[in-house]
Protein backbone atom coordinates (compact mmCIF):
# COMPACT_ATOMS: atom_id res chain seq x y z
CA UNK A 1 0.00 0.00 0.00
CA UNK A 2 2.85 2.04 0.79
CA UNK A 3 4.22 1.77 -2.75
CA UNK A 4 0.98 2.79 -4.42
CA UNK A 5 0.62 6.16 -2.25
CA UNK A 6 5.05 6.99 -3.42
CA UNK A 7 3.94 5.92 -7.09
CA UNK A 8 0.90 7.91 -6.56
CA UNK A 9 2.76 11.22 -5.44
CA UNK A 10 5.73 10.58 -8.01
CA UNK A 11 2.75 10.22 -10.87
CA UNK A 12 1.16 13.55 -9.74
CA UNK A 13 4.64 15.28 -9.10
CA UNK A 14 5.92 14.59 -12.72
CA UNK A 15 1.98 16.27 -14.08
CA UNK A 16 2.40 18.97 -12.11
CA UNK A 17 6.28 19.17 -13.63
CA UNK A 18 5.36 18.56 -17.33
CA UNK A 19 1.98 21.11 -17.41
CA UNK A 20 4.79 23.37 -15.43
CA UNK A 21 6.91 23.25 -18.46
CA UNK A 22 4.55 22.86 -21.41
CA UNK A 23 2.94 25.77 -20.00
CA UNK A 24 6.11 28.18 -19.11
CA UNK A 25 5.24 31.42 -20.72
CA UNK A 26 1.78 31.65 -19.34
CA UNK A 27 3.08 30.69 -15.84
CA UNK A 28 5.92 33.40 -16.21
CA UNK A 29 3.65 35.75 -16.97
CA UNK A 30 3.17 39.35 -15.10
CA UNK A 31 -0.68 39.48 -13.68
CA UNK A 32 -2.30 41.51 -11.01
CA UNK A 33 -2.16 39.99 -7.70
CA UNK A 34 -4.36 41.00 -4.74
CA UNK A 35 -2.51 39.98 -1.07
CA UNK A 36 -5.23 41.75 0.95
CA UNK A 37 -4.37 45.14 1.43
CA UNK A 38 -1.93 45.50 -1.19
CA UNK A 39 -1.96 44.27 -4.95
CA UNK A 40 1.51 43.72 -6.98
CA UNK A 41 2.21 42.72 -10.22
CA UNK A 42 3.52 38.91 -10.34
CA UNK A 43 3.57 35.91 -12.58
CA UNK A 44 0.61 34.03 -10.51
CA UNK A 45 1.55 30.85 -12.27
CA UNK A 46 4.82 31.06 -10.86
CA UNK A 47 3.29 32.14 -7.33
CA UNK A 48 0.95 29.22 -7.66
CA UNK A 49 3.60 26.80 -8.61
CA UNK A 50 5.62 28.23 -5.52
CA UNK A 51 3.11 27.48 -2.93
CA UNK A 52 2.62 24.18 -4.78
CA UNK A 53 5.81 23.36 -3.72
CA UNK A 54 5.83 25.10 -0.47
CA UNK A 55 2.43 22.42 0.14
CA UNK A 56 4.87 19.42 -1.01
CA UNK A 57 7.37 20.55 1.75
CA UNK A 58 4.79 20.38 4.44
CA UNK A 59 3.74 17.39 3.16
CA UNK A 60 6.80 15.62 3.25
CA UNK A 61 7.91 16.86 6.65
CA UNK A 62 4.99 16.09 8.37
CA UNK A 63 4.98 12.53 7.10
CA UNK A 64 8.72 12.19 7.97
CA UNK A 65 7.35 13.40 11.67
CA UNK A 66 4.85 10.66 11.46
CA UNK A 67 7.35 7.74 10.09
CA UNK A 68 9.73 9.06 13.06
CA UNK A 69 7.26 8.65 15.40
CA UNK A 70 6.38 5.53 14.84
CA UNK A 71 9.81 4.06 14.67
CA UNK A 72 10.22 5.53 18.19
CA UNK A 73 7.33 3.96 19.18
CA UNK A 74 8.33 0.58 17.66
CA UNK A 75 11.40 0.72 19.24
CA UNK A 76 9.48 1.56 23.29
CA UNK A 77 7.76 -2.00 22.67
CA UNK A 78 10.31 -3.63 21.05
CA UNK A 79 12.54 -2.99 24.32
CA UNK A 80 8.94 -3.68 26.35
CA UNK A 81 8.95 -6.96 24.49
CA UNK A 82 12.06 -7.71 25.13
CA UNK A 83 11.99 -6.98 28.75
CA UNK A 84 8.95 -8.97 29.22
CA UNK A 85 10.43 -11.71 27.50
CA UNK A 86 13.68 -11.68 29.81
CA UNK A 87 10.95 -12.09 32.66
CA UNK A 88 8.81 -14.60 31.00
CA UNK A 89 12.23 -16.66 30.61
CA UNK A 90 13.40 -15.95 34.46
CA UNK A 91 9.80 -16.89 36.07
CA UNK A 92 10.16 -20.36 33.33
CA UNK A 93 13.77 -20.77 35.34
CA UNK A 94 12.68 -20.54 38.06
CA UNK A 95 10.05 -22.81 37.76
CA UNK A 96 12.64 -25.59 36.67
CA UNK A 97 14.46 -24.59 39.36
CA UNK A 98 12.17 -25.30 41.60
CA UNK A 99 10.76 -28.60 40.02
CA UNK A 100 14.32 -29.66 39.58
CA UNK A 101 14.29 -29.34 43.38
CA UNK A 102 10.96 -31.10 44.10
CA UNK A 103 11.87 -34.00 42.09
CA UNK A 104 15.39 -34.58 44.27
CA UNK A 105 13.86 -34.29 47.06
CA UNK A 106 11.31 -36.78 46.15
CA UNK A 107 13.55 -39.29 44.88
CA UNK A 108 15.78 -38.71 48.39
CA UNK A 109 12.56 -39.62 50.61
CA UNK A 110 11.82 -42.78 47.93
CA UNK A 111 15.32 -43.75 48.09
CA UNK A 112 15.25 -43.81 52.32
CA UNK A 113 12.46 -45.65 52.08
CA UNK A 114 13.84 -47.90 49.95
CA UNK A 115 16.83 -48.43 52.12
CA UNK A 116 14.47 -48.66 55.45
CA UNK A 117 12.88 -51.67 53.40
CA UNK A 118 15.66 -53.24 52.47
CA UNK A 119 17.00 -54.88 55.37
CA UNK A 120 13.03 -56.22 56.26
CA UNK A 121 13.20 -57.65 52.55
CA UNK A 122 16.78 -59.76 53.18
CA UNK A 123 15.27 -61.48 56.44
CA UNK A 124 14.08 -65.08 54.73
CA UNK A 125 10.62 -65.50 55.41
CA UNK A 126 10.59 -68.87 56.38
CA UNK A 127 13.77 -70.71 58.11
CA UNK A 128 13.79 -73.47 57.00
CA UNK A 129 15.06 -76.50 59.67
Amino acid sequence: MQKLGIWLSLIVAAAIALLALMNWNTLSSPTSVELGATRIVAPIGLLMLGLTAALIVVFLIVLLRNQLGFLIESRKLLKEVQRLQALADQAEASRMESLNHLVVTEFRQLNRRLDALVPVAETPLLKLP
